[in-house]
């Protein structure tokens, strides 16, 4: 339990990092496309580096893995995609907190194919997270919606990586959890860097925009080592209470780069509005724990 929660903290902050980095990105480029190519490729890279050490000799014995394999590398792109869709109207601390709401779909999904029951404290927690996302939208007296249907498709392929995740792990039954984890981790980033490498050729290798895609690769990557893990020894649900501290951690390294004057990162707002993103942040935590609370106490599903 302790190792799971403390895989879901590192991917928690590689992933508000990794939020921060691409807003950047796409802010200075505009080509949320050429971020999603390039970093599948340079993940891939990174894979083939770190193969030797998850390698397992029988682990295709077993196709169980097979199918969770194509649903967590078609949500993770799809969610991707979608996310940097969302980034160009939406903040990385704003986005980051109201990609908390990726739990309660999760739920919602899981419910609806009969993995999950709910009980009245699930159910608060998803009121107070839907009001959570409502105040975090909420801008000079008005409601922001530019960029939510991107958002929202972003967190359904993502809860469907979600789900295909654990069961690939599970798949990859010969090594450790840690092992099994990594080599799942450099399954999933082959098979999209392959179907990548096509769409780079055509659109030609651009040292700078692959260069820049750099720091984004590397921190999704170690986010993804850490989310896989997290989900092996945890489970998804959980997993993702422990990922709302991204929200909260995205705004403190949102606030320390706009302390040393990093450009690009469009988080211009005046105290009253990092203000009501806290504690819109602070009560999608809270709903969030209300939905899992019942979890060491037993079900009691409506």
């Amino acid at each position: 339990m302790f190792f799971g929660i403390l895989s879901g903290v590192g991917a928690a902050l590689f992933q508000g990092g990794g939020y921060i980095l691409s807003r950047r990105y796409v802010r200075r480029t505009g080509d949320a496309w050429s971020l999603l190519i390039y970093t599948q490729v340079i993940m891939a890279v990174f894979s083939l580096l770190i193969l030797p050490f998850a390698w397992q000799e029988d682990f295709w014995r077993s196709w169980r893995w097979l199918l969770p394999l194509l649903g967590s590398a078609g949500g993770s792109v799809g969610g991707q995609f979608f996310f940097f869709k969302a980034e160009k109207k939406i903040e990385a601390s704003r986005l980051a907190s109201l990609m908390g709401l990726r739990v309660v779909l999760l739920a919602v999904v899981s419910a609806s194919v009969g993995l999950e029951s709910y009980d009245a404290r699930q159910v608060c927690g998803i009121v107070l997270a839907a009001l959570a996302a409502l105040v975090m939208n909420y801008q000079n007296g008005r409601l922001v919606w530019d960029g939510m249907h991107f958002l929202g498709l972003a967190l359904l392929c993502y809860c469907v990586s979600d789900l295909s995740v654990k069961y690939l792990v599970d798949g990859l039954a010969g090594g450790s959890v840690w092992q099994n984890a990594l080599l799942a981790m450099c399954l999933v980033n082959f098979l999209l860097g392959s179907l990548a490498l096509p769409f780079v050729a055509g659109r030609r290798w651009k040292r700078e925009k692959a260069v820049g895609a750099l720091p984004f690769a590397g921190a999704w990557s170690v986010k993804q080592f850490c989310l896989y893990t997290c989900y092996a020894l945890i489970g998804p649900v959980f997993g993702n209470v422990i990922l709302t501290a991204r929200g909260p951690l995205t705004i403190v390294l949102t606030l320390i780069l706009v302390h040393f004057q990093v450009r690009y990162l469009g988080d211009h707002a005046d105290w009253r509005t990092w203000l009501r993103r806290s504690a819109a942040t602070l009560m999608m935590i809270v709903a969030i724990v209300l939905y899992s609370w019942s979890v060491s106490s037993g079900p009691a599903g409506l």
